[in-house]
């Protein structure tokens, strides 16, 4: 393939993977937590082949490396729901999966289970400091939640304390399902967070500027395959000169 219409063609590829990135923002601007993503993009450098000088030898393509993740606060609505619990923060909830699995989620919307056991929205176990699921006792009702995530009810006293961690490197967690993350590096008690009950912390996408986001990567996607097919146009035209002159 000619060298400038693959390179043309990396970008796409690349604007490509911006644009469904953004796009996914954008579907979730309304669930509970859910942070913001962009793509980092990178130079990959490849050798031409030819005798030329090593300045000139060089082509440099567009290439995605990864995902970067805006972990910043949402914005807090009230909803009056005592099991609604917002972190602000450094931060993550603990949760176990229906494999097992411990994975971790931002997504307060807490319910309490037929066992009464305290479970995520959809149907994680919530768990505690000591790694095990909060069972909450049978009719309990008036739950209070402080700010470091201590449960308590004034008729049976404290119940559990929720178990919030951080990652030791956040650029790696990685998502796997329910607005939940994992990472392949060890998890830590978090200290700079701070709980409120009867509060939903919402997602931090900005629609607007997603938006716009999304028209500036559109045009420079049609202006990329502009100047292809421009450059298709150019080598047909060159092609068809030398027919004539054989």
């Amino acid at each position: 393939m000619d060298t400038t219409l693959s390179v043309a063609l990396s970008h796409q590829v690349a604007r490509r993977r911006q644009m469904d990135i953004i796009a996914n923002n954008i579907a979730n601007m309304s669930t509970t937590a859910f942070k913001r993503e962009n793509v980092m993009f990178g130079q990959y450098l490849q050798d031409a082949e030819g005798d030329m000088p090593k300045a000139v030898r060089q082509i440099s393509y567009v290439q995605d490396y990864g995902i970067a993740r805006n972990m910043s606060d949402g914005n807090y609505e009230t909803t009056g729901n005592v099991m609604d619990i917002a972190l602000s923060g450094n931060g993550l909830f603990q949760v176990k999966r229906d494999n097992g699995e411990m994975a971790y989620t931002r997504n307060g919307h807490f319910a309490i289970s037929d066992n009464y056991t305290l479970i995520t929205s959809t149907g994680e176990e919530v768990m505690d400091v000591s790694g095990k699921p909060i069972q909450l006792p049978p009719g309990v009702s008036n739950i209070e939640i402080s700010s470091d995530g201590t449960i308590s009810s004034p008729d049976t006293g404290v119940i559990a304390k929720l178990n919030v961690v951080t990652f030791t490197d956040t650029s790696k967690m990685k998502k796997i399902g329910r607005n939940m993350f994992n990472a392949d590096v060890p998890v830590i008690p978090a200290t700079d967070y701070q709980i409120t009950q009867g509060v939903a912390e919402t997602s931090n996408v900005q629609p607007v500027v997603e938006v716009t986001r999304m028209i500036d990567v559109s045009r420079s996607y049609i202006q990329t395959s502009k100047i292809m097919e421009k450059l298709q146009d150019m080598r047909s035209k060159a092609i068809n000169q030398l027919a004539k002159v054989g």
